[in-house]
Order: C-alpha cells, then sequence, then structure tokens
C-alpha cells in the first residue's frame, strides 16, 4: 500500500476541504443543507484519492478518482449555482474555484499516471 498521505493531491484536497468548512462557517451555511453538501462533497475529494491508492485493482481505482472528479464537480455547481450559498463572499468562492480547478488538474493526471502503473 502507498502511503497516499504523502501525494501531494491528497494534500492539496485537505487543504481544499477545509477551506471549504471555513467558507461555508464563514458564510454562515453551517447549518443548512447547501452547506452539509459542500462540506460533505469537499471532504469526499481527498478520501476517494486515498482510497485510489489502497491495495486496489485498477477498475476500482478508477472509480474513486473518477468520483473525485465528480465531487469536484459538485462544489462547483454548488458554489457557482446554491442561493444558500451566496453568503461565501465573490473574492473567496473565486479562490475557491481556482483551487479546484487545479485539483482537477492533480487528479486527472494523478488517474492517468495509475492507468500507466497498471499496463506496466
Amino acid at each position: 500500500m502507498s502511503d497516499y498521505k504523502n501525494l501531494p493531491t491528497w494534500k492539496r484536497g485537505m487543504s481544499f476541504a477545509h477551506t471549504v468548512y471555513a467558507a461555508v462557517e464563514a458564510a454562515g451555511a453551517k447549518g443548512t443543507e447547501a452547506g452539509a453538501r459542500l462540506r460533505k462533497a469537499a471532504v469526499s475529494v481527498p478520501s476517494l484519492v486515498g482510497e485510489a491508492f489502497l491495495d486496489l485493482p485498477g477498475s476500482d481505482v478508477e472509480e474513486a478518482l473518477g468520483l473525485a472528479e465528480t465531487k469536484l464537480a459538485e462544489v462547483a455547481s454548488l458554489l457557482t449555482s446554491e442561493p444558500a450559498l451566496a453568503g461565501i463572499p465573490e473574492a473567496d468562492r473565486e479562490s475557491l474555484l481556482t483551487d479546484l480547478s487545479a485539483l482537477r488538474a492533480e487528479l486527472a493526471q494523478l488517474r492517468e499516471e495509475r492507468s500507466g502503473e497498471r499496463t506496466h
């Protein structure tokens, strides 16, 4: 088993989740359904990255990383269209979306690397 906690993508995912939690708290949306969904989706990303680095068969690795990408898309959708999250300041929202884009690119690269490991 690889030590996924040393992966830059896992670390970025954890940092992103913490930032999302703080933004939801600061916006006063912690007790809302939208706030809960946003936090749950954000924390799922590093969890799924870690899962992909367990001793899983190839299709399970692809599934875990694909789900992580889906969770990032859910975060983006919630940040850009959920009225209950309007209390998140625009600068914070833009920063989160920028971080999300970087994390999405890292996930795509990680997915490609993991796919290559299985074929060698």
